[in-house]
């Protein structure tokens, strides 16, 4: 826990001083719009692809032929990243059934990092405009979906020192029936527990709220009493003033994941409108075919420069407002602001500390600029999540690094071969 000098003093004797020379001091910074799974696919999507087809022909080829030991190979591999970039908290948006939710779950626990674990929760299989798009691999029923939930909510939530929190993943509109949305809304309230879902991400999704419920986002979320605190949509492309002031009425929030809307062609979302008018916004690194990292430092320029851009206004965005986004922001999305997202007493030691010593942040001035602007997860040297060092001089002290990027490596393998793709695939152009 993070104390005042008067109220860690009396501890202090045999304590260890780490030395934070040339050294920036941060909050372990807080992802909240992960997928676990999709780090095995990294470079492996082609990068000229729209989402839609990006995901048919794609990314869902390669989850629909997973099995356990793939699924855990890749959160082991998502989970070495994020702690050896500063990531200390995440929100995983899709756990589905075949992925093996205790595997992850023990994975979570292993490696000392928080996770909030989000079982997928869906009974159709549509995505936005296409109907029937879902593969056999990937379709699940509704009634095994909340059951799961229920199950693993029981088994996990607060477990791992209270590192694990289990919410519901929702798919996209198109994939869950009406009678679900409202069964999941009254689930997050009954177990007291968020909600978390793609939103507005592409244009489509806009067409599908109007032809289905005659509305737009905000309207469409509020049919199904899915507008509130622990509410997290990922990317948010398309809203417009209205949905902002809902959204920032409510307490909803945005999860921001701009290397990923440009990658896939999205769009940009007014990410600075949205701030100024109260919005919760928190920033995702999405997938490993996305973005394709999992670096929140990384991740804070990309979202700073972008808004800049798109406003054609440097003072759209600060370098604050990003840290902001990245921790305290992400913090309060998982609803755990009074223990997270900052370095202040009686808050959790969740600790990052990053090095300017590469010549690539020298020489050391203005060192919120220099984390933000200059900096990127390699330069993270040490980080502590509950108080404890789970990442050393650059060395991963819960996971085995050698044996992760191994396993992951076979695991990429068995799965192209699983999902019928050719071994040219993994071929060096």
């Amino acid at each position: 826990m993070v104390g005042s000098w008067e109220q860690v003093s009396p501890h202090s004797a045999g304590a260890e001083v780490v030395d934070a020379q040339n050294c920036v001091i941060i909050p372990g910074l807080v992802d909240t719009h992960v997928h676990l799974a999709q780090a095995l696919l990294r470079g492996l999507v082609p990068d000229n692809v729209t989402l839609i087809p990006w995901l048919k022909n794609w990314v869902w080829r390669f989850l629909g032929v997973y099995d356990y030991e793939d699924a855990k190979a890749s959160a082991a591999l998502c989970m070495l990243e994020m702690l050896k970039t500063g990531t200390t908290s995440f929100i995983e948006i899709h756990l589905h059934t075949r992925y093996g939710f205790n595997g992850i779950a023990e994975l979570v626990e292993k490696s000392g990092i928080r996770g909030v674990l989000s079982k997928t929760i869906m009974d159709m299989k549509g995505y936005s405009t296409e109907e029937d798009i879902f593969p056999p691999g990937i379709i699940e029923d509704g009634e095994a979906c909340v059951r799961e939930f229920k199950e693993m909510h029981k088994r996990w939530a607060g477990k791992a020192d209270g590192r694990i929190d289990v919410w519901l993943g929702m798919r996209s509109a198109g994939a869950v029936s009406d009678d679900l949305f409202h069964e999941a809304a009254a689930l997050a309230k009954e177990y007291d527990t968020g909600i978390t879902n793609h939103v507005a991400e592409v244009r489509e999704d806009l067409e599908y709220y109007r032809k289905a419920y005659g509305t737009g986002v905000s309207g469409f979320l509020e049919k199904f009493n899915m507008l509130g605190e622990r509410h997290v949509y990922a990317h948010c492309v398309w809203l417009n003033e209205e949905d902002m002031r809902k959204f920032a009425a409510t307490g909803t929030t945005v999860s921001h994941c701009p290397s990923s809307n440009m990658k896939l062609g999205s769009g940009i979302a007014p990410v600075s409108d949205m701030l100024r008018l109260g919005v919760n916004v928190s920033l995702g690194c999405d997938g490993g075919p996305s973005n394709d990292a999992y670096d929140m430092i990384r991740e804070m320029k990309t979202a700073a420069l972008l808004q800049k851009a798109r406003t054609l206004d440097p003072r759209a965005i600060s370098a604050w407002d990003v840290l902001e986004m990245a921790t305290r922001n992400g913090a309060r999305a998982m609803g755990r602001l009074n223990q997270l997202g900052s370095l202040e007493p009686g808050k959790k030691a969740d600790i990052v500390v990053v090095s300017l010593r590469r010549p690539s942040v020298t020489p050391v001035s203005n060192p919120l600029s220099l984390l933000v602007y200059s900096a990127s997860g390699e330069d993270v040297r040490d980080v502590m999540v509950n108080g404890k060092f789970v990442v050393r001089n650059k060395q991963a002290l819960t996971l085995n690094e050698e044996e992760v990027v191994r396993n992951a490596n076979k695991h990429l393998e068995r799965i192209v071969e699983k999902a019928g793709f050719g071994e040219d695939i993994l071929k060096i152009i």
